[in-house]
């Protein structure tokens, strides 16, 4: 796919949808409430209003030859009208290095769009929300890891994922919510540095305890920093009134006492696979500790009745993107969203990234 700018791009939110015959709109809204599979929420009268807008996506991608990738925590019409393919961070980063396709669209946050460039420096990488930032990525820089290997000689630097290209190639290795534990265990040394998710790195200090000891950074993400196990435990107490046997499962980004409080501990993608289990054993009363889009995921792909019990809490920048976005990036992409990084700072951090590749493998 060639991407040639207009002089002057469409603005976001003001593209009109194609326009598609009353069949074929009626049979896209059949299509996108059977794969949503939320009735109540994603009802045929709603499918109708972005059936134009998922049918013209989709052409657009074969056309153009366009992988899209969504993130778990997109909202369903993109996770299930469009993307190509949908998982954690981990996954995604592999889909977005073997996908025969020559141009990306990652629905998502920025880092991650930034991580799909950096695994695939020559192909073209579409972002369509540049605004779509995180707090946790946010929370450091490249000069705060060039501070702590200063500090810190020669001390081992394993860095999560979610973090911008710059901090990437500073960093020995990258590790994702799915296999930061098994990486860290197998860095040299009896110490480490872990960046920048502090909950996390208390996690990991608590596994490697007597074994390495972490020094953790100061960072956290917003949505998973909400969630105490005070809320948990009284949930679980409520519940336990009423005869409920409550499984919680928790993102590893959350504090120790939420840990603590948890029956399963992992990834989205570990969580989504984890509560489809569980409905198939005849446990279907799940607390998801996580952002709002894995319950989605869990709901439209069940098949047996579950129960999800509690709040989750959604993450304002990953709902940023809409179908909207989406297809106006496809037609006439502006230059913000558009990936471009530094030749140097893309061979840095692939360095850290196939490492991650390397050891979680």
């Amino acid at each position: 796919m060639t991407m040639q700018m207009t002089s002057a791009p469409l603005l976001r939110g003001s593209l009109s949808p194609k326009s598609y015959s009353e069949e074929e709109i009626e049979k896209e809204a059949i299509r996108l409430q059977k794969v949503i599979n939320q009735g109540t929420l994603w009802d045929i009268e709603t499918c109708k209003t972005i059936a134009p807008l998922t049918l013209e996506i989709n052409e657009l991608k074969e056309k153009n030859d366009v992988f899209l990738i969504a993130h778990s925590y997109q909202t369903p019409d993109i996770v299930y009208g469009v993307a190509d393919s949908v998982s954690d961070s981990y996954s995604l980063s592999k889909a977005a290095r073997d996908a025969p396709q020559q141009t990306i669209l990652f629905s998502s946050v920025r880092f991650m769009a930034e991580t799909a460039k950096i695994v695939s420096p020559h192909k073209v990488v579409l972002h369509p929300s540049p605004e779509a930032g995180c707090t946790l990525s946010d929370s450091i820089t490249a000069q705060d890891v060039r501070d702590l290997k200063a500090k810190y000689p020669g001390i081992p630097i394993a860095c999560y994922i979610n973090t911008t290209a710059e901090v990437k190639a500073e960093v020995d290795v990258c590790v994702t919510s799915s296999n930061y534990l098994k990486i860290c265990e197998k860095l040299p040394g009896d110490k480490l540095i872990f960046v920048p998710d502090k909950l996390m790195g208390k996690h990991l200090t608590e596994h490697l305890e007597g074994k390495k000891e972490v020094i953790n950074y100061d960072g956290e993400c917003y949505v998973h920093a909400t969630f105490t196990g005070n809320k948990i435990r009284s949930w679980k107490e409520r519940t336990a009134k009423d005869g409920i046997q409550l499984q919680v499962l928790s993102h590893p980004e959350c504090d120790s006492d939420v840990i603590a409080e948890s029956d399963i501990v992992g990834s989205s993608e570990v969580l989504r696979e984890e509560a489809l289990r569980l409905g198939t054993e005849g446990k279907p009363d799940i607390m998801l500790i996580t952002e709002c889009g894995t319950a989605d995921r869990i709901r439209a792909e069940s098949e047996n009745e579950l129960n999800l019990i509690g709040t989750c809490v959604m993450c304002r920048y990953m709902k940023m993107t809409q179908l909207e976005d989406i297809l106006q990036a496809l037609r006439e992409p502006h230059p913000d969203q558009i990936i471009e990084l530094d030749e140097g700072i893309i061979k840095l951090a692939q360095n850290s990234l196939e490492e991650m590749f390397r050891l979680a493998e």
